[in-house]
């Protein structure tokens, strides 16, 4: 299955066993809609039959690929078994494919490729039924008839160009935009399963064994276990086996540098470019780091082999056994400790413990739990604490009641508000179960998980199951309040009564607190109370939309905190949020000002905007600003902004940000505020390296957290948050 990665950055992952299964479901609807038999139009449906022709369901495939790289072209011969209706039968593949032989049990087959014919050509049956088919199709379907129902051999040999241009793919954190399906040319081959390289029908997980032909000095990769490779005049053979049926099989070839180094009898390469070889120390120790880690926290790793591997177009996705990283990815400084890790563990996660996509995708956010979030956790409470709160920043920044969708509903990420939802909110799901239960139990039951489900499909319901027999508590409330409907709670706090007790050195405080969002929650929220030299937490059970809770502390407690730690997934009050990229990136509406009236730098500027956002910018000048809508501003060559002089120092040299001073030659300034000509948010720009804009407006995407940002070039050196308001969850109490 291809992961998402969490991003790279990212936070960055992809499956292609589940690779992008909404995708691969809506193409899926798409490609059985072609056919229409008896005035019925065909459509996919979970008994595999589409409106009267059946789908073969695949039970395992045994492909031969020849790749023709200077034509852009491939041979392949598919072999294995199949699960057939008496009669008329339907399965899809790519219109770019020509099939040249099929034959079931050794017998030749007529077949009809629905994408390329005319009615005419059909048989009488059906004539005048086919609809028009959409030219811009890439799917057909082929049509043929079995003659008896069951288990059959089949044998297909096929041909097809594939070439889709690589040149404006994008991927980042924040965005996933054209992807590409296949592609074959002098830099590599690459065939996802979205691109219906091999036949598909109704299997929702089908066996896989792959042999591919290449150039000699090409290395090849597919999911599983490599099983051999050979050279023969001037080729090489390599041969590809997947030990557990999975919902796709994805390949890569190009030509490499191969790094190899082992972790508990796991082999762990890295085929890179040569130009990036240096990089492969880091990324070999780290990966077998990660596999020792994971092997005990979990279980065994469930493939003989772990490699990473370089793409020349963006990608970060995770295969079993393997991960895909495009060569921008592969270069940023975070990727080794953060989305390296992130693919690895979706090699337990998705690609050999599955999801079972009916019920809603849980691996991505158990993975961002296990990977993300869990190194921020090794590091410091601080890290994690900044951690999940920047998770609830995202949901106020992308999330909106037009966009919101329960976890149940999740299948992949496509854009932030997908992201937001199925990574980050299903990660915070995962932290307030281990607060509720313990992390022994909690871990407990990621080994039992695992340990009974390698190889096969597990819900949420499964999840929960296992979290409640590890730990003997009731979490029935998870699935209806966290996974089956949207939303967040709402917190809100007030003390209705204090007393003090000087003989006694002691105070009591009735605390009243609400949850407001109208949906209803049981919830376990922490409490803190502060003084001089001296803490206390707590935690009180909110099952009701308002209750009241009584308190008897030392007197030297001044202050109470509700949920201190950002342990519960919540919206924030804006009080609590300073500006932020992500707020901006989030926002729809997004208005480019600049009087910079140098031709050359607004050419620069325009670079940076459809680079950051994926859309060409509109300008206009400051002097008509005017935010009457929601829009958020992008401004540049206009003086530092008021609310900025709180956090910024500028001098005709220099730009001073948190105690650290930098030199306004050579750099870029990336700053977010609040409160400017009626804008809501901003970011402004300050520069004297307009060239560098434009790769800068490619990288912001991957540091939506933070308010500022410093480039020198394009490569960041400076990053931070400024401090945000006070919270009205933060309540002082009477001395």
């Amino acid at each position: 299955m291809v992961v998402f990665a969490p991003a790279i950055a990212y936070n960055s992952s992809r499956i292609i066993t589940r690779h992008n299964r909404e995708l691969f479901d809506m193409l899926h609807r798409m490609l059985y809609g072609f056919f229409a038999i008896t005035g019925l139009i065909l459509s996919a449906c979970a008994s595999g039959t589409a409106n009267g022709i059946p789908e073969a369901r695949f039970i395992n495939h045994d492909l031969t690929i020849t790749f023709d790289v200077p034509n852009h072209r491939a041979e392949f011969v598919d072999d294995g078994s199949v699960e057939l209706q008496n009669g008329w039968n339907v399965f899809g593949l790519s219109t770019q494919i020509n099939i040249e032989e099929f034959t079931l049990d050794g017998e030749p087959v007529e077949f009809f490729a629905g994408a390329v014919i005319g009615a005419s050509d059909l048989p009488e049956e059906v004539v005048g039924a086919l609809p028009e088919i959409d030219s811009a199709a890439q799917y057909q379907q082929v049509l043929f008839r079995s003659p008896k129902a069951g288990t059959a051999d089949f044998h297909l040999a096929y041909s097809g160009e594939f070439y889709q241009d690589v040149s404006n793919t994008r991927f980042s954190n924040e965005m996933v935009g054209k992807e590409i399906t296949a592609t074959i040319d002098e830099k590599g081959a690459y065939l996802s399963s979205e691109a219906y390289y091999y036949p598909v029908g109704s299997e929702e997980q089908v066996e896989f064994k792959l042999a591919a032909t290449i150039p000699e000095e090409w290395e090849s990769i597919s999911d599983g276990n490599r099983l051999d490779s050979d050279n023969v005049s001037g080729r090489k053979f390599q041969t590809w086996e997947n030990p557990y049926a999975s919902d796709g099989l994805t390949f890569f070839a190009s030509k490499f540098i191969v790094g190899y180094q082992e972790a508990d009898g796991v082999g762990v390469y890295c085929y890179f470019f040569p130009e990036d070889s240096a990089l492969m120390d880091r990324y070999l120790t780290a990966s077998a780091d990660y596999i020792r880690m994971y092997n005990e926290l979990i279980g065994p790793y469930p493939y003989r082999r772990f490699t990473v591997v370089e793409n020349f177009f963006p990608t970060g996705y995770g295969m079993p056994g393997w991960t895909l990283l495009g060569q921008q990815v592969l270069r940023l400084p975070f990727i080794v400790s953060t989305s390296l890790g992130h693919e690895v563990l979706h090699n337990w996660w998705g690609n050999a413990v599955f999801v079972d996509y009916e019920k809603g995708n849980w691996c991505e956010g158990i993975t961002v739990y296990g990977a993300d979030y869990r190194y921020k956790l090794m590091s410091s409470e601080a890290e994690a604490r900044d951690y999940r709160k920047n998770i609830l920043k995202q949901y106020i920044s992308y999330i909106n009641e037009g966009n919101d969708f329960p976890l149940r509903e999740f299948t992949s990420r496509s854009d932030p508000s997908t992201r937001t939802i199925g990574y980050n909110k299903s990660m915070m799901v995962f932290h307030m179960i281990e607060e509720l239960i313990g992390t022994e139990a909690f871990f407990g039951a990621w080994r039992k998980v695992y340990r009974e489900n390698l190889g096969r499909k597990v819900s949420w319901e499964d999840w929960v199951a296992a979290f409640e027999t590890t730990s003997g508590k009731d979490l029935s409330f998870v699935i209806s309040e966290w996974i089956d409907r949207p939303g967040a709670p709402v917190l809100a706090a007030d003390i209705v009564e204090e007393a003090s007790f000087s003989d006694r050195d002691q105070r009591s405080v009735k605390l009243r607190l609400s949850e407001t969002s109208g949906q209803g929650y049981y919830l376990s929220v922490p409490v803190r109370f502060y003084g001089n030299g001296f803490v206390m937490d707590t935690s009180v059970t909110l099952d009701q939309p308002e209750k009241d809770f009584f308190f008897t502390m030392f007197d030297a407690a001044t202050e109470l905190v509700i949920d201190p730690g950002y342990d519960l997934f919540r919206k924030l009050y804006p009080e609590e949020v300073e500006p932020v990229i992500s707020a901006i990136l989030g926002n729809p509406e997004k208005r480019f000002m600049s009087d910079d009236g140098n031709a050359e730098h607004m050419a620069f500027f325009g670079e940076f905007g459809n680079n950051m956002t994926g859309v060409k910018p509109k300008f206009s000048v400051v002097s008509t600003a005017d935010s009457a809508n929601e829009s958020y501003a992008i401004i540049m060559g206009v003086p530092l902004p008021e609310y900025l002089k709180n956090f910024v120092t500028v001098t005709d040299d220099s730009v001073t940000i948190a105690d650290v001073s930098y030199s306004q030659e050579g750099c870029t300034f990336i700053l977010t505020g609040q409160d400017w000509q009626g804008f809501g948010k901003y970011m402004f720009i300050m520069t004297q390296d307009y060239e560098s804009l434009p790769r800068i407006g490619q990288l912001i995407p991957h540091y939506g957290k933070y308010s500022y940002l410093v480039f020198q070039g394009a490569r960041n050196v400076g990053k931070g948050q400024w401090e945000p308001e006070s919270s009205p969850l933060k309540i002082k109490l009477d001395i």
